[in-house]
């Protein structure tokens, strides 16, 4: 199941997710743990074990929360992309905006980041990132063939590994200075994209 198909929580299991992101994105994944997430949350103590069995449960379920979070901004993109994919200028302004909004949820995208690391550990956790790395390949693949380009497979994997690290740089960056990188970095990165049709 893919993020896009897994089912946004809601209810409970949303404010402990929410809570957890909030855990991982202070303390790191160490200090994610069923009685950190109830504490986060201001729940009973017990109230996290009850929705997620075990601290695998748990990781798992935070790391379709996030896709999924994400992946909704990504979808939000692709249906404005489409309409100008060979418009150079416009994709970068949408690229940029989606990292923009990312960045005003810089939890959600320390969390991602630690769940990444962790799934070279863990398949599980691997395959829920596999399924949104594939989302976000796929978006920039159609929008470079749409733009012509013969070569659109690497030119995806290539430019969304390469947002990623604009992604990973900006939140390590004082606040001040995040957005005045993403809007300078992305434009280059999207012509580079389009480059060489």
């Amino acid at each position: 199941m893919t993020p896009r198909e897994t089912p946004a929580a809601s209810g409970r299991r949303a404010e402990l997710l929410a809570a957890a992101t909030e855990v991982v994105a202070d303390l790191g994944l160490r200090g994610l743990t069923h009685r950190s997430v109830d504490a986060r949350a201001g729940l009973p103590e017990g109230t996290c074990s009850a929705y997620y069995r075990s601290r695998e449960a748990l990781l798992i379920g935070l790391a379709e929360h996030v896709a999924a979070s994400m992946s909704r901004d990504v979808d939000e993109m692709a249906s404005l992309a489409s309409t100008h994919a060979d418009d150079t200028d416009a994709l970068a302004h949408e690229a940029t905006d989606l990292l923009l909004r990312w960045l005003e949820r810089p939890q959600v995208v320390r969390t991602q980041g630690e769940l990444s690391l962790e799934a070279v550990r863990r398949p599980e956790l691997m395959k829920v990132f596999q399924n949104w790395r594939a989302g976000l390949d796929t978006l920039v693949a159609g929008i470079s063939e749409a733009g012509g380009s013969t070569d659109s497979g690497i030119r995806a994997s290539v430019a969304v590994a390469a947002l990623e690290g604009v992604l990973g740089s900006a939140t390590r960056m004082p606040a001040d200075k995040r957005e005045d990188f993403v809007r300078a970095a992305v434009p280059m990165l999207v012509r580079g994209l389009h480059a060489d049709r």
